[in-house]
């Protein structure tokens, strides 16, 4: 954890050096709040979120996670290749049912841009209709953020795309209404995982979800700012990132070079 939270602050330290024109970076792929780490079918992901982009949408999600939401299966019901992929629906009947009976949240401000590929957000059907569905965007999107409820609440990572987003089982499509073959959403709220067995055997799922520890390198970076200003604390972490790794291979050295029974 150590490691992670030193190499965490080297990166955004080298981001938050870099010239205006390339740190815009930092806007559109802010570093998270926290992130939310995931397992699927296809392999693990991490959703990165920004609570000020959708501060009731982030609420939402992490309510979702906490919950365990996530832990009996998430079918990626609707995986449409270059614009998005949706999912929300339990593959337990029960635990839909209760999530239905939550009251939706209210709509977040727009950001007024559009999405990224890896932008996710909340789906709806109307205003303030936002509960449990959501979705990754495949790329960028003029289309993607003009509705009322669809404001992203975190991103997944360019990597996380390739390795596993962008793997997910195809074939399917959109959903019928767009003349795909995607599994009807309230027969799906009625059977369950059942009803996917049997008609989607191809279908990739959400396995579980948990609530990953605080990423600190966001407040290490702009406490140093605020005391030293953004070039020396730039220094002072490049320096002791350069000394930490002249322990390392120092301790390597000594391990290389002690005896050894023969």
């Amino acid at each position: 954890m150590v490691f992670r939270i030193w190499l965490a602050c080297c990166l955004a330290a080298y981001v938050s050096a870099l010239p205006d024109e390339i740190s815009n970076v930092r806007e559109l792929y802010p570093i998270p709040d926290y992130t939310v780490r995931c397992n699927s079918t296809k392999g693990f992901f991490s959703v990165n979120v920004v609570e000020k982009w959708s501060p009731l949408g982030a609420s939402r999600f992490k309510e979702l996670v906490e919950s365990g939401f996530y832990d009996d299966g998430v079918a990626f019901i609707r995986v449409v290749e270059n614009f998005l992929v949706q999912f929300g629906i339990s593959n337990n009947v029960e635990k839909t049912k209760k999530w239905n009976s939550v009251p939706a949240i209210k709509d977040d401000p727009l950001l007024g841009r559009p999405f990224l590929k890896g932008y996710m957000s909340f789906a709806g059907g109307g205003p303030n209709t936002r509960t449990t569905q959501t979705f990754i965007s495949y790329s960028k999107s003029t289309h993607l953020g003009q509705a009322p409820w669809e404001t992203p609440f975190g991103y997944i990572s360019l990597l996380d795309m390739k390795n596993v987003i962008d793997k997910l089982f195809s074939g399917y499509g959109d959903m019928e209404a767009f003349g795909g073959n995607a599994p009807d959403q309230g027969t799906l709220q009625r059977r369950g995982k059942e009803y996917l067995t049997k008609d989607f055997p191809e279908i990739d799922y959400i396995t579980s979800c948990t609530m990953s520890r605080s990423f600190r390198a966001k407040e290490v970076i702009a406490a140093a700012e605020a005391k030293l200003g953004r070039f020396y604390s730039v220094l002072i972490v490049l320096a002791l990132s350069i000394a930490i790794l002249a322990v390392l291979a120092v301790f390597a050295r000594l391990l290389k070079l002690s005896p050894k029974d023969d």
